[in-house]
Order: C-alpha cells, then structure tokens, then sequence
C-alpha cells in the first residue's frame, strides 16, 4: 500500500492497533487480520479505530513536531548531520513527505470512522463521543498542514487513489472553515470531565478549548490578519476559571526528572507513551539530548536566552562534560525534556509529551487581553509576571511596561513564553503568528525571507496530482 494521503484505507493490519501509551487510557483487543470491509461493524470496532487515530497523532510528538518547529525556529541548528535542510531551508525535494504522509494518514483513518459510524447502531452519547475524537484529529491534522504548507488539498470522506488524484489546493476560507467546525463539534461532544486516573491522555472538553483558543489566536496573527480575539477569550477563561487544571507551585515539578510532573495539574493536553520494544515509545531522547545522541547543537545565543537567578535555566539546559562511552565532550544539553526510563536497547523511552500547559493558556490570555484593549490591563500584567515570579524573576512593574506600551509588552510576551515553554513546540508558531520570524532568523545568520514562513510541498505530491494542481510554495524549485 503507498504512503499516499489521500488514498483510500483498503485494509487495517498495520494501522488498527491497541495503543499502548497507559493502562488506564482504553483496553481494546489488537486486530491482527481483517479487512475494513468486514470491520466497523460494532461500537468496540469503533473504539479501537479511534485508538489508532489517537496513535496517528501522537507518534507527531516524538520526533516530527520538533524536527519542524525547533528546528525550523532558533532553537536547534542540527544532530549530527540531520535537520540542516529544515534550520537552513535547503530542502531535497521529499524532505517533507513524512510530515505531509502522517498528517494526511490521520486525516484519512478520521473520514474513515466518521463515514462509516452513523450505519452502525449503538448508544448516541459514545457515538458522538467517539465523532468528536475524529473530528479533533482531523482538525489537528489541517491545523498543523496550514501552518507548515498553505492552503492544501481539502478531503473530508473516504476517497480511492484514483479520486485523490482529482483534488487540488483547495480555498483556505474552506480549510479553516472545516477546522474551526471540527474543533467547535470537539468541545460539544467530547467527554465534559477529566479524572486524572481514569482518562489521562484521552481527549476532554478543556484540552479542546485550548487548541480551539491557540486556532483563534493564530488566525488573529500577522499571517491571516483575522480579529479572532473575542472568540478566543471564553476558552481560555473557562481554563483558567473553571477547569480542574492549575498553575504549578514550581517549574521543576512540572519537569521532575523521575517524570513525575506527568500527572501534574498543569498538564492539559499530552502524549502518552510507553517505552520497550513493540511498545508505542517516545525516541525523543535519542535524537534531541546530548547524553544520548552527543551531537545535538543549539542556534547561536539559546544559552544566554535565560536571565540570571532564572531557575528554568538550570531546569532546561545545562552544560558540562558528558561521558559517551568513556569518551567525555563539553556541551550544552536539553535537560528539560530528559526523563521517563530511557531504554539504550529499544532506543526508545516512556516520556510523555505535554502539547498544552496551563502556563500556556495564562500567557496566551495575558497577550489576548492586552490585544483587545490596545494596551497593557493590569491582568495582563500579572499573568505575565506569574510565570516570571515563579521563575525566580522579579516581577514587571509599569516602570517596567507601561500601560500604553504594547510594543514593549508584546516582546515582553514573547520572551517569556520562549523561556517558559522551550522545546515544547511553540516556538516556530509563535514567530510566524507574531510577525517576527524573519527578524528573528536574521538575527541569528539566516537568510531568511517571506518564504522561508511554509516548507515546500513534497515533490511525489506534486508529480502525482500536476503543478496546476497542487503548485509548489513561493520560494521553491518545482
């Protein structure tokens, strides 16, 4: 079967498997041999198509999602000699397709249950539930293609090769139209409560108001020039306001070397993984930390990046000699993300993935106040110095940023959310949604320009559906 986004799924051996990330999560029988035509018959045949999708999604934040944010920002330059193509834009020309492949394989499983479960008869509220999973996923996936390539190819139901092969860059109007429809359906019918025992790493009601909010805040950023602002606001409030989920007393716990911030309150939104061989493992320290890979570099100024006594500096990179099999080398390491039973046989480990914190959401709401009002409220303030203050930081005062000072708090925000949530994926968006990413990239040595703000469009995709169909982005060969 090809790797093709858009074809249709003839078979579920290698997709539809019991997703392994936590005891608690969902148990479900694996399917070993069967073909989609025999399967979808029942809600538990429904339950483990969904696990899957949620496997989709999740296998993006163990390497995938840094390799195209962290890199792509001025965080990381290169490992050994991977990843120079993405932090210096000098692509092959399939260096995208297994970003373009994995969002469009959760795409298409998606369509697939949401297709086919209305034929199916059982209780109302799960099948709406299992709906709403589908949809978050599949708004995820179009979320992240925007963002990464454009205005894509636009497919909603379950198509053949033969049709894929008839679609083409489809209006983003109809893009966002979809995301925002998915996401909203999301948070209807998605499970209202989250019991951290119980439901860790299953999709709730909050974990989607924070995508939805992060959906909106972007479309108010430079690049679609949309005032989503409003709608945003009351999905961060009820985060902050009414969710069982809180700001963590400090930044260490939430990284505890033993892993233990896994369950912490402030985690809103994660992956679960589980380390050893045929399990659903996290390689993210394989690649990404020196004391396992030893050839991970930073962009030039990344350890200046913290002020002194800030105590995430510490908690995130530190720099000493680093033994690597009797050979020692002085580097700066990413300590931060470095825990969950690194297993050096199966290269992999049980590190969950956090994609959405509590601290994001306070700082998205300091930024989102002070847009609406066109200067700097008080509140916005002391969420902003909320974070810092448990930095070990002194608090902003208005000598600091004052009132009509909007220029002065928005770098203000911006560095603390670079400080804050460093490796967690943030970053890259947040230039580009801001308008600064050129700058930024300049600053640093890169030639960077407009372009450099979507990858290229792998060029399988391009031979297969023709230029006019599916033309390369500005900037590119093809």
């Amino acid at each position: 079967m090809k790797r093709n986004g858009f074809q249709r799924i003839t078979g579920i051996v290698a997709i539809l498997f019991m997703m392994s990330c936590s005891d608690d999560f969902i148990t479900l029988t694996p399917i070993s041999s069967t073909s989609s035509a025999n399967f979808y018959k029942s809600r538990s045949e429904f339950e483990t198509a969904i696990t899957a999708v949620y496997r989709n999604w999740g296998s993006l934040f163990s390497t995938r999602m840094t390799e195209y944010t962290e890199f792509r920002a001025d965080t990381y330059t290169h490992i050994q000699y991977s990843y120079y193509e993405i932090s210096t834009n000098h692509f092959t020309t399939n260096t995208t397709s297994g970003l373009w492949n994995d969002l469009y394989k959760i795409i298409t499983n998606a369509n697939v249950i949401l297709d086919k479960i209305d034929a199916v008869e059982f209780d109302a509220a799960m099948k709406n539930g299992i709906k709403a999973e589908a949809r978050f996923f599949r708004a995820e996936a179009y979320f992240l293609l925007v963002r990464f390539f454009g205005a894509v190819p636009l497919v909603e139901h379950e198509i053949d090769s033969k049709q894929a092969l008839q679609f083409s860059r489809a209006p983003l109007e109809d893009i966002l139209a979809l995301i925002e429809a998915d996401y909203t359906f999301a948070k209807d019918h998605v499970q209202q409560t989250f019991v951290p025992d119980a439901t860790l790493g299953r999709i709730h009601k909050w974990a989607v108001e924070g995508q939805l909010a992060r959906f909106y805040v972007t479309l108010s950023g430079k690049v679609y020039n949309r005032n989503r602002w409003a709608d945003a606001k009351p999905l961060l409030e009820d985060i902050l306001n009414n969710s069982p989920f809180k700001f963590a007393a400090t930044f260490q716990e939430v990284f505890a070397d033993d892993g233990s911030g896994e369950t912490n309150p402030e985690i809103i939104l994660s992956v679960l993984f589980k380390g050893g061989s045929g399990e659903f493992g996290n390689s993210y320290n394989r690649n990404f930390n020196v004391k396992t890979n030893g050839l991970a570099d930073f962009e030039p100024g990344l350890p200046d990046l913290f002020k002194p006594g800030d105590v995430r500096k510490d908690a995130s990179i530190q720099f000493g000699a680093i033994d690597l099999n009797n050979i020692y080398i002085d580097k700066w390491d990413n300590v931060k993300l470095d825990w969950g039973n690194y297993n050096r046989t199966s290269e992999t480990s049980s590190m969950n993935a956090y994609v959405f914190r509590y601290t994001d959401a306070q700082l998205l709401y300091a930024e989102l106040l002070a847009e609406m009002a066109g200067n700097v409220p008080d509140q916005a303030l002391d969420l902003l110095n909320r974070s810092r203050v448990r930095a070990g930081l002194t608090a902003y005062t208005r000598a600091d940023i004052p009132a009509e000072d909007l220029s002065g708090f928005r770098l203000a925000v911006e560095e603390e959310r670079r400080c804050e949530l460093l490796f967690e994926c943030v970053r890259w968006f947040d230039l580009v949604r801001t308008g600064r990413a050129v700058e930024v990239l300049k600053g640093i040595g890169k030639d960077a320009d407009e372009t450099w703000l979507l990858f290229p469009v792998p060029q399988t995709e391009i031979d297969k559906m023709g230029k006019d169909r599916l033309p390369q982005n500005p900037g590119y060969p093809g």
